[in-house]
């Protein structure tokens, strides 16, 4: 069985789906929060989420080659990640892997399981909304509706 990373292009798919998120977020108001939370350059967190996405959907572990245990959520508590910065997130990943051409069923399944991964980086007490959960802390279908709210509201179209 093939793997995410394989279904997507390996290394070459890799590197365009970190290239066009990180245009679309350097570029889009939509994303303008999130955008605020990286340096000027973005050439690090390119790298950085390139070379974690590597390993992640089944591709050479780079990340943990380079760095050792990504260990997320702990090198996420300096900057504050809130359910805006998480949703802006989710939604320009959803904007990339749709400009991808991605066949939908693996674009799905990747964001979903992306979502889940992104609300887990949450770090900030926000009165309205519940305290993060881990990835595998409620089953992913569980977290559906969430993400369809979500994207309807970036006015992302095609997923589910």
């Amino acid at each position: 069985m093939a793997t995410l990373y394989e279904i997507i292009g390996g290394d070459a798919g890799v590197t365009a789906l970190v290239a066009r998120f990180y245009d679309l977020m350097d570029s889009d108001r939509r994303y303008a929060a999130l955008r605020a939370t990286h340096s000027e350059s973005l050439d690090y967190a390119r790298e950085r989420l390139y070379q974690f996405l590597s390993g992640w959907l089944g591709g050479p572990p780079l990340y943990e080659q380079a760095h050792g245990h990504p260990r997320l959520r702990a090198r996420h508590m300096p900057f504050a990640v809130t359910v805006k910065t998480r949703n802006q997130w989710i939604a320009c990943f959803a904007q990339a892997l749709h400009d991808s051409g991605l066949d939908k069923k693996y674009a799905e399944a990747l964001l979903l399981n992306l979502f889940a991964l992104g609300d887990w980086m949450r770090n900030q007490n926000e009165a309205n909304h519940p305290p993060p959960q881990p990835p595998a802390a409620v089953p992913l279908e569980m977290r559906l509706a969430e993400l369809k709210v979500l994207l309807a509201e970036y006015g992302i179209a095609g997923f589910f």
